[in-house]
């Protein structure tokens, strides 16, 4: 399956580089005259895949507008964290955000779902869920002040520790880093660790002061961070695939022409898919540098004890969500 992603990203890719060789002949007046500027505002810095992404979606978006939609990137959470990203969508202060979908659980709890432990067998079947997630959730998010573009699937979380971890025993009375998120804590009580709610620019400064011992995030991540410092056990486990939600400020959208609006969507859905494959590229190279630098790698092969003390996170939080059942029905069917 990697192989036969492999290749469709290579045409992609020549795509994507026609696309940025057309883009560099639209003249600087071209883009001064755009007629419609939007923010984009995302947490990771420059050279992250996501970030590498991102301006190949606004390139794809100025060339197919003749340069009459602008979008700036603003990465490294210049202009907040995800939280204060979708707030300002709904404020208008910021009109695009590529936001970890738990973090708008408040606007629409469904999210959620996408959090369960173990609900993603696998890279490949979080990525099928972009359609029916969309046609879904359109209308929630619409109603929320947010027009949705679909999802992306940021990497798979692991957990990255000042301890070794390769069973559920070993978590247990740990300090846990967690995002602020209901279900994540109550994830990780079911283990038997503390969890602690800390904002992502925190997390090395935490780790290091030993205010928690363990945390989970993507691969990339461990080494662009510079956790492997502070943190030199990698575990992967692959317990949730953190997927992004891509949302625009509905007001500002619906002033667009149909034609850009259809632009925006046909971009986004073309830079989706190929998320993952870049990620693949500096998951593997990261990694390696990172183990370089001293990191240890355990691979967890048998998931079962994780899976077992996880399970009552579904039932729990299945009952809580609207139209959560007929959802997670619908995922597990992919």
């Amino acid at each position: 399956m990697r192989e036969r992603r492999k290749i469709r990203w290579t045409s992609a890719a020549l795509m994507l580089t026609g696309f940025a060789s057309a883009i560099t002949l639209l003249s600087a007046d071209a883009f001064a005259a755009a007629k419609f500027v939007g923010r984009m505002s995302i947490e990771v810095q420059e050279g992250h895949p996501k970030q590498v992404a991102m301006e190949r979606f606004a390139k794809l978006v100025a060339e197919r507008t003749d340069g009459e939609v602008e979008i700036k990137v603003f990465p490294n959470s210049q202009l907040g964290g995800e939280l204060e990203t979708a707030e300002g969508i709904r404020i208008g202060s910021i009109q695009f955000g590529a936001v970890t979908s738990s973090v708008l659980a408040n606007w629409v709890p469904d999210v959620q779902v996408l959090d369960l432990p173990f609900i993603f067998r696998s890279e490949d079947h979080a990525l099928k869920a972009n359609a029916l997630l969309k046609e879904r959730l359109g209308k929630k998010f619409e109603a929320q002040g947010f027009h949705l573009l679909g999802f992306s699937v940021n990497g798979a979380r692991e957990l990255i520790s000042t301890f070794p971890i390769e069973k559920p025993e070993d978590v247990k009375g740990k300090k846990m880093r967690v995002i602020q998120s209901p279900i994540h804590i109550d994830m990780w009580k079911a283990v038997g660790a503390n969890p602690v709610p800390i904002p992502a620019p925190e997390i090395y400064t935490s780790l290091q002061n030993k205010v928690v011992d363990y945390f989970d995030n993507t691969t990339t991540n461990y080494y662009t961070f510079r956790f492997y410092e502070v943190a030199k056990y990698f575990t992967k486990l692959d317990h949730i695939f953190a997927m992004a939600t891509w949302i625009v400020d509905a007001k500002w959208f619906a002033r667009l022409p149909k034609a850009h609006q259809d632009a925006i969507e046909k971009s986004a859905a073309e830079i989706q898919p190929l998320i993952p494959e870049l990620l693949a590229k500096t998951d593997d190279a990261a990694l390696a540098k990172a183990v370089e630098q001293g990191a240890k790698v355990f691979v967890v092969k048998d998931k079962a004890p994780w899976q077992k003390l996880m399970a009552p996170i579904w039932d729990q939080y299945s009952a809580k969500i609207p139209d959560s059942k007929a959802l997670i029905a619908a995922i597990g069917a992919l």
